[in-house]
């Protein structure tokens, strides 16, 4: 089983994500799919938010180190280690994101909390404040435009603009109001798709996929084994688009059995390719990637 990571689609999704919003778009690499930006940062210019990588926003809370251009905080514990405070040099980050409840239930603080954050650091620090609100990732949830003034006019004093994520933001056909910096995609550069939306035309490419061989043909059954199991993908959440005839059956650590309408088609050996769900990826960060 391989990994077959399309730079060219994911690069064409950036952009074609930027058509769809008046701010700018925010990258988001997850540790488990962070390699993949050394293979396209020659062809981006967007701001990114990594755990590993280089000048970019630490999306992980506590876990910002010297290298990382801004973290995201919850707590004025967060934000001490990061301060250059009485000429002590610390992390030397001076680029806060203080994630913002809104609808989601998820680690953001409350107007109140995040306004009592804020005026903890300026009594430190000239650092940059920003709100962060994320949607979409675990449920429709989001907040409305109204909510979205509501949370704005409770902080306009305290911080520079807000951030909105994730891929969820691109299916709104809405302008989005001025105070938001920008919209951070992860889902829709990888796949072209947007979580809670179906309209195609909005649809990208997509960038990533699984090449799997066909390691076991058994006719009587009209199955087929091929060699990626549940230790390697959620093969139940995986797209089979290619195979119509496929049908994913059940899974063993290694394997998977697919039943198959045409099983005197195959062969011993052949690739079957299948589209992984995005959480699958934290499986796949181990295994044998070709980029291309």
């Amino acid at each position: 089983m391989k990994v077959i990571v399309y730079t060219k689609n994911i690069i064409e999704n950036i952009e074609k994500a930027q058509s769809f919003v008046n701010v700018p778009i925010s990258l988001m690499f997850k540790d488990f799919y962070e390699d993949i930006y050394e293979h396209i940062s020659d062809k981006i210019r967007n701001k990114i938010f990594g755990l590993h990588l280089k000048d970019s926003i630490c999306y992980s809370i506590g876990k910002a180190v010297k290298g990382n251009s801004g973290a995201v905080v919850t707590s004025f514990a967060d934000v001490w280690k990061y301060l250059t405070i009485n000429g002590n040099a610390c992390q030397g980050i001076h680029n806060f994101y203080i994630p913002i409840n809104a609808c989601d239930n998820r680690e953001g603080l409350s107007i109140y909390e995040a306004s009592k954050l804020v005026n903890e650091i300026r009594t430190l620090s000239s650092s940059h404040i920003y709100g962060l609100i994320t949607s979409g990732c675990l449920n429709e949830n989001h907040p409305s435009e109204k909510e979205l003034f509501r949370i704005w006019n409770g902080l306009r004093n305290d911080i520079e603009s807000i951030s909105l994520g994730g891929s969820f933001w691109l299916g709104q056909n809405s302008k989005l109001p001025s105070f938001i910096s920008d919209v951070r995609i992860g889902e829709y550069m990888l796949f072209g798709t947007i979580p809670y939306c179906v309209d195609k035309e909005k649809q990208g490419l997509n960038g990533i996929e699984l090449q799997a061989k066909v390691i076991g043909i058994y006719p009587e059954r009209n199955q087929l084994i091929i060699d990626c199991g549940y230790s390697m993908a959620d093969m139940y959440k995986c797209r089979i688009y290619y195979h119509t005839d496929l049908k994913y059956e059940y899974s063993s650590s290694e394997y998977s059995i697919m039943q198959c309408e045409h099983v005197s088609d195959y062969r011993i050996g052949d690739v079957i390719y299948i589209v992984p769900d995005y959480k699958s990826l934290v499986k796949l960060k181990y295994a044998e990637h070709e980029y291309r």
